[in-house]
């Protein structure tokens, strides 16, 4: 079974592939095409996880959003500024989600506000909430069925690439991403994707 290093290079590769594939966007694109999306629930244990990840002397550089936000205050703050050193020692882009300010983070999910914002989008008001944040990307989710929100309709490729080509953000996929879905996206306006399960499953 691969590790989480070996998942990530994959799912990496992969997430440039899609980019290279994608129309050609009109504006700036962030830095990485790979997101690691952290969840409370299913990563108990996210610092030995986050050990795991391959430095960005080995691929490109991938972004970590730290969403456990349904831990206790003082605890989530600990874990992100712990989980924030080992992401930006080896390389890669800390973006947090939460209502305090973390100093040293490299953008804020979610917040209007911060060097790098990142916003979630599962309909065409949530895409102008992206747009009026000046949001670096939007997550387009769910874009298929995903166990993290089971009860959630996924968006379906059709209707994803619709909203995703109707922004003037750029899209990274999100929700039931694995491998053989990002080559479902080929082709699609997604010029990344968002993995929860994929990474860390």
């Amino acid at each position: 079974m691969p590790d989480v290093a070996d998942k990530v290079r994959g799912l990496s590769d992969a997430a440039w592939q899609l980019r290279a594939e994608a129309p050609p966007w009109r504006g700036e694109l962030p830095p990485f095409a790979l997101a690691l999306l952290t969840d409370d629930r299913r990563q108990p244990d996210l610092l030995a996880l986050l050990s795991q990840l391959p430095s960005g002397c080995s691929l490109p550089p991938l972004a970590v959003i730290f969403r456990h936000d349904r831990m206790k205050r003082r605890t989530r703050l600990d874990l992100a500024q712990n989980a924030m050193k080992l992401v930006q020692r080896k390389g890669h882009v800390f973006i947090y989600k939460g209502e305090e300010d973390l100093p040293g983070i490299d953008g804020r999910h979610g917040k209007d506000k911060g060097p790098l914002v990142t916003w979630a989008v599962h309909n065409q008001a949530e895409g102008r909430q992206a747009e009026g944040a000046h949001a670096a990307l939007a997550f387009i989710s769910p874009v298929f069925a995903t166990s993290s929100h089971p009860e959630a309709r996924p968006l379906g490729l059709e209707k994803a690439g619709a909203l995703a080509q109707n922004m003037s953000v750029p899209a990274f996929a999100l929700g039931g991403i694995t491998m053989g879905k990002i080559r479902e996206l080929k082709g699609q306006p997604f010029y990344g994707v968002g993995v929860i399960g994929a990474w860390s499953g």
